[in-house]
């Protein structure tokens, strides 16, 4: 699959991500949490080739990432970033944008692309917007709509940056049911998440990183009992058997009394 070997990276003369080792477990959801700034979607941009290590390597189904071509990479893993430019084109046309990897040089559409398309649009419900500009829609549409072009693309390995942004609590948990529907097919999905609920709830296998470095990656529920969830974040976790469910609370300061002090 895809491993990282005491990997250095970041941007420019700045080091985001310190003596990183990571495997990435095959056909497996992994939530990757930690507090703003700790490297989690430099990670995945690591991950996904999208950004180049200082030190170290990446390694993808038994070879450097280097040694891939891009349309070749691009056949074996898709990322859907959180932040990019929203392009002047029809919903359509952006989907079908996932299907380049496997065009030839005329770039036309065989009926099994479009099927695939087709079949993505489907999929994250936006089939009824296909002819709409994507400038129009709001935020959570759009943000389906990458989803679908993702999709369409149709990889062994899934990378997804902050999936729920934009959308409201309904849709959040719709796209969370899409992400297990695609582990249902085999694929492996790494994604980013701020929710940690949604990080424990939705996921086999979690990473927690602090400072750029990976503290623990765990099962969600053996992680969660570890208490590093909790001093990380400064929260105080609990776990809902009934339903397997998981929220958090602010933590209460812990304060000592001295007295005799003035």
């Amino acid at each position: 699959m895809i491993e990282l070997i005491h990997v250095d990276a970041g941007y420019g003369e700045k080091k985001v991500l310190k003596d990183i080792t990571f495997r990435l477990p095959k056909g497996k959801i992994t939530s990757i949490i930690g507090p703003n700034g700790c490297g989690k979607t430099t990670l995945l941009r690591v991950a996904a080739r999208q950004l180049p290590v200082q030190s170290g390597a990446v390694i993808a189904a038994g070879r450097p990432v280097g040694s891939y071509r891009r349309k070749e990479f691009a056949r074996f893993a898709a990322l859907m970033p959180q932040v990019r430019d929203i392009p002047s084109i029809s919903v359509e046309g952006l989907v079908s944008h996932g299907r380049f990897p496997y065009l030839g040089f005329s770039r036309k559409m065989r009926p099994t692309d479009r099927e695939k398309v087709r079949e993505a649009m489907e999929l994250t419900e936006v089939f009824q917007w296909a002819q709409r500009e994507v400038r129009e829609l709001s935020g959570g549409e759009r943000q389906r709509v990458y989803l679908a072009m993702v999709l369409a693309q149709d990889t062994e390995v899934v990378f997804l940056d902050e999936p729920t942004t934009y959308l409201d609590l309904r849709h959040q948990f719709e796209l969370l049911e899409l992400i297990e529907m695609l582990h249902q097919r085999g694929k492996t999905v790494v994604m980013v998440l701020h929710d940690l609920a949604h990080a424990l709830r939705y996921s086999h296998h979690v990473v927690l990183m602090e400072q750029g470095r990976i503290l623990a990656e765990q099962k969600p529920k053996t992680l969660l009992q570890s208490g590093k969830i909790d001093r990380v974040f400064g929260v105080t976790s609990h776990w809902v058997q009934e339903g397997d469910s998981y929220y958090f609370t602010k933590a209460k300061l812990q304060t000592k009394e001295r007295s005799g002090e003035q």
